[in-house]
Order: structure tokens, then sequence, then C-alpha cells
């Protein structure tokens, strides 16, 4: 999929602590050292923790001491230290948390995969918030690749929240799912002598599929002890390491069985909610997406005054009394949305296009598009914003296949541009031509669409006209099935400049993902290097994983090359990451269709 369009509206909408004794110990905690004999492993661990008592001792010269071979120990000590970190003898627990600032965890491996080592890179540069999305991103990384460094952070992550966070991310990702040999095996190698809490919590997940019922048990007592240790030290943890332990029981109750169980634990859930706006968001889609109804409303009870001001939270509810059908309900928490921020100051306005980016995202269309009307309409003369608006309600409706109502959104933004209504001093240099070109290729969508193909042909001749770079109507035209020599010879030198351009962006900054992306979508639906144009599309997503539309590319790749099971493969996993995206549902079925065919033959 294509990133230019959507870019044009990106530009417009909107420390690491020195030693001060010595030099830090640096210690890998990425790499397996050979594993010791088991007379060897318990004289280190009963030196180590001779040595940790010995930090308490009351001669100084044997305090110092023990804190020097243990400095030099570096990784071997460090659960020992962390756990002596809050020991009831002061000294123990200054020299011990001493001791821990100077190390300094390598959390790159030599051997990590590629996604893996771009999800950790700068890791001890980024803040608390910053690390824990890092730790997401490698929960959600294919095939378990994120599991090795997800179990170096729950070992060596000097905070014990974020130890815990590490745990809790690779908890929700794998919700209820029986544990895999690979993953059962790397836990265990890497944490089975930690006994941080996480740790165990690990541990204890590779066991979960031999009698499961009884070790919910289990569960239960950590949950309770975690809470504990929340209660008693918020520096310890964190309502959303507690908030995931839960989830993460309520996932396996109901994979078992056990509904009336699920439904009190997720009640409790409720019940720990502190009534942050972001927080209660999540945990409202979390609800929304188990259909558990009865919590919503305890929700909503409990939070009434938050969600009257919130229109997101509002729209939330209406989409919880939609799914249950209650139609009534839906559109008048609906409609009290749509009345929040009623003015026409700016910030009021960008707060209506920020709801209709979240509703889209969520697929609640019909209410985006509300709000993204409400913002053109009242809008004046914020240029900015105007464009904004139309470009994103625009593609949104091309997306839906409304590729009339699409261009006409277009349309009427170019026609105030021309008539002088729109202020061009506070717009890009070249939105003008990108705008015109958009509104023109999405004319050729819907003529395309009535099998006009006349018409067709002179809207894409109009949109390369106004924007010869405009990626998808050169792709259109290139399809195009009668095409005069003239055209199609302009239309290949353009596919051949622009593939050009891509190519120079991918050398000038090899670590940006746009240019492989961008080169491989053009080579991949106009008859390209498709070889080229593969490694460019794999490349994009080893620098940007998450990426729906990059899986997209991938899929069209594999299509123009003849896999078609790979195409199908990659279109899955697509959908599965922008499962709200029209066209990308719609390429699915088409390349599913071609694969049955071939496999009919």
């Amino acid at each position: 999929m294509s990133t230019i369009f959507s870019s044009i509206v990106a530009r417009l909408f909107c420390t690491s602590i020195a030693a001060a004794l010595c030099a830090p110990i640096s210690f890998c905690c990425a790499g397996e050292a050979p594993a010791p004999k088991a007379k060897e492993e318990f004289s280190t661990v009963d030196r180590i923790d001779k040595l940790v008592r010995q930090l308490g001792d009351d001669d100084y010269h044997v305090r110092q001491r023990a804190q020097d071979e243990l400095a030099r120990m570096g990784f071997e000590a460090f659960e020992a230290l962390d756990a002596a970190s809050d020991h009831a003898d002061p000294e123990i627990a200054s020299r011990a948390r001493y001791l821990l600032r100077l190390m300094r965890v390598e959390w790159i491996a030599s051997d990590d995969p590629p996604e893996v080592k771009q999800c950790l890179e700068h890791y001890e540069l980024v803040d608390a918030e910053g690390r824990e999305l890092r730790m997401r991103a490698l929960a959600r990384l294919p095939d378990g690749l994120g599991i090795h460094a997800l179990c170096r952070l729950v070992r060596f992550e000097k905070s014990p929240p974020l130890s815990k966070a590490a745990a809790t991310a690779f908890l929700a990702r794998v919700k209820a799912e029986p544990p895999k040999p690979e993953e059962v095996k790397a836990i265990r190698q890497k944490l089975q002598k930690c006994k941080r809490p996480a740790a165990v919590w690990l541990l204890a997940w590779t066991r979960l599929t031999d009698k499961a019922d009884a070790r919910m048990a289990k569960w239960s007592k950590f949950i309770e002890d975690e809470h504990a240790v929340l209660q008693r030290d918020p520096k310890e943890s964190s309502p959303q390491v507690v908030s995931g332990l839960i989830r993460f029981q309520v996932e396996w109750l109901t994979r078992l069985g056990r509904s009336e169980e699920a439904a009190e634990v997720v009640r409790r859930l409720v019940q720990l909610e502190k009534g942050e706006p972001e927080s209660l968001a999540e945990l409202l889609d979390w609800l929304i997406e188990r259909k558990a109804w009865r919590a919503v409303d305890d929700l909503f009870g409990r939070f009434s005054p938050q969600f009257a001001v919130n229109s997101e939270l509002l729209y939330m509810c209406a989409e919880a009394y939609a799914a249950q059908g209650d139609k009534n309900r839906a559109d008048q928490y609906a409609d009290r949305a749509s009345k929040l921020n009623p003015g026409n100051q700016t910030g009021q306005l960008y707060k209506h296009v920020q709801t209709a980016f979240f509703l889209r995202n969520r697929g609640l269309f019909d209410w985006a598009r509300r709000e993204f009307e409400h913002a053109i309409e009242h809008s004046g003369q914020e240029a900015g914003l105007t464009v904004i608006a139309c470009m994103y309600l625009a593609e949104m409706l091309h997306d839906r296949n409304e590729n009339l109502e699409a261009a006409g959104v277009l349309q009427k933004l170019v026609q105030k541009i021309d008539a002088g209504k729109v202020d061009m001093a506070k717009l890009h240099n070249d939105n003008p031509k990108e705008l015109r070109s958009q509104m023109h290729y999405f004319f050729a969508c819907h003529w395309e669409a009535s099998q006009d193909a006349a018409k067709q042909r002179a809207a894409l001749e109009k949109a390369l006209e106004a924007d010869p770079e405009n990626i998808d109507a050169l792709i259109a035209a290139h399809r195009l099935p009668e095409k005069s020599k003239e055209f199609g010879e302009k239309v290949a030198g353009e596919i051949e400049k622009l593939s050009r351009q891509f190519q120079e962006l991918i050398d000038e900054n090899p670590e940006n993902a746009v240019g492989y992306n961008q080169y491989a979508w053009l080579a991949g639906n106009t008859g390209g290097d498709l070889d080229k144009a593969l490694k460019y599309s794999l490349k994009s997503l080893e620098l940007e994983p998450e990426q729906g539309g990059y899986y997209d590319t991938l899929a069209h790749v594999y299509f123009a090359k003849g896999d078609y099971e790979n195409a199908v493969k990659s279109q899955t996993k697509a959908v599965e990451l922008d499962p709200h995206s029209g066209v990308i549902r719609r390429k699915l079925d088409l390349f599913r269709a071609k694969l049955k065919e071939t496999k009919e033959r």
C-alpha cells in the first residue's frame, strides 16, 4: 500500500546516568555462558549470598571487599543484588542499589533477529513509557521472535514494574493459547534460576496446560500478592501490571468454561480502575472485545462524570450498545458525543478531527464521517484543518468503495482553493496539485467500477497532468487495457522516473522504511523488478514490522510473482493489523479466489 498521499497530512498534523566513583561494569545479559556443573552452581550461589551478607558487616574493609567482588561478578550477582536492594539492613540495601546502578546491560545480542534489534535499539535511552511500548512490540513479533529478548528484560530490567511489564506484555499476546514448545524451552532456559516475580509468572505459564484448572488457583495468588505489593509500595508494581495478570486469568477461565468465575474476575478488574481517560478507554476496549456488557455498564456507572466530558469514551459506549443491538441507546450516546466541543475555535475543531480518526480506526465510519464533516463545515479559513479533514474523509470513503463521494469531497476543497477561499500561504506548496490529482484519481476509480473505460482514462490523464508522481494513478494508468502509444510511453517514463526517486530515497536514508515500501508497491503493481521489490518489501517490514499497509505491499509483490499462497498469507496479516480497511479486505478476497482457482486446476 502506498503511503505518499497520507504523508501530506502527516506534515500538517500534527538519560543516561554516569557512575560517579568508577566506570560502569558492562555485562551482556544476551549471551549464554556454558552451563556450570551443579556443584559449581551451588558454590557460586552460596558465595554470592555470603558476599551480600558481608555488605552489612561491622568491619568497613569486609564490606568494601564484598562490594568489590560482587562488582567483578557482574550479572551473576544481579538477582541476589536485586533482592537485597530492599533489605532490612540499610547498609546492605544501599550498597546493593549502588552496585545495580553500576551495571550496564547490553540489551541487544549479536544473534538477535533484525526485528528484535530494531525494537531494542537505544532501549536504555528511552523513558518507562517508551520501554513498555518496545516490550509490547517485542511480544507482537511473529513466530515468537521476541521471547528471548523479553526474558532478558524480565531478568535484567532494573525497574521492578518494568520487569513485570515485560512479562505481562508477553501474557497479553499469548492470552489463552497453549504454550508452544519453543517458547517453553526459551523461558525455562533463560529464567529457570531467576526468582523475580515476573520470571515466576512466566515459568508458571509454561506449566499451565498440565492441570490448568488447578493451576488457576496459583494465578489468583499471584494477583493477590501483586496487588498487595502495589498497595504497599507503588514503586514496586503498577496498576497496569495487576490488570495484566487479571486479564490473563480471565482469558484462561473463559477457555476452561468457568464463565461465572471469569465474570467475577472482570468485576474485580473494573473495581481496580482509577478513572484516567486513557486507562478507561483501554479497559473499555478490552471489555467490548469480550462482550462483557455488564462490566461496561458498571464502568460507566462508576465513572459517568469522566465519560460525560470525553467524546471518545461516549462513542465507545455507543459502540457497546450498538454491538448489543440497542440502536436507540447507541444513537443517544453518539449524539451526546458529537455535541461536545461545540464552538468554532481551532482547538475545538481539531478535537472533532481527532475523534474522527479514532472512530475511523475502530471501523465506526458513519460517526467518523459526521465528525469530519462538522470540522469541514466550521473550519472557515483554517486551511490546514480543512485539508486534513477533507483528505482523511475522502480516503475513508475511497476505502469503502464510495469513490464518487470521495472525489466530491476533494472537488469541493479544490473549488474553494480555486476561488481563493483557502489561505494558500498556510498550505504546503505541493498540496494543491496533489489534491487535484487525487480528486481525479477517485473519479477514475468510480468510472472503472461503472465500466466506463473512456471516462476512466480521461480522469487518469487529468490526475497525471496535475501530478505525474501520483503513484496510484500511475499504477491504474499502467493497467489500462486500451491507451494510446504516446500515453503508454509517458506512463512508463514516469514509472521509471519515480522508481529512481524511490531508489535515491533508499540510498540517502537506508533506515527509513518508506522508500523500500514505495519502490516495492510501484514495482509490484507495474511489472517492475519483482525480485528487488520482494527484497525491499521484506526490508520495510524488518524496519517497521507492525505496518498493515507494508504487508499489503508484500502480498501484492507475491501475487505479481505468482506466489499466491504467500500472497494470501501476507494479506491475511495485513487484515489482522488493519482490520477495518476495506481495500485490504477486498484484496484478500481476490487473492484467496486466485489461490483456490490455481489449486482446482
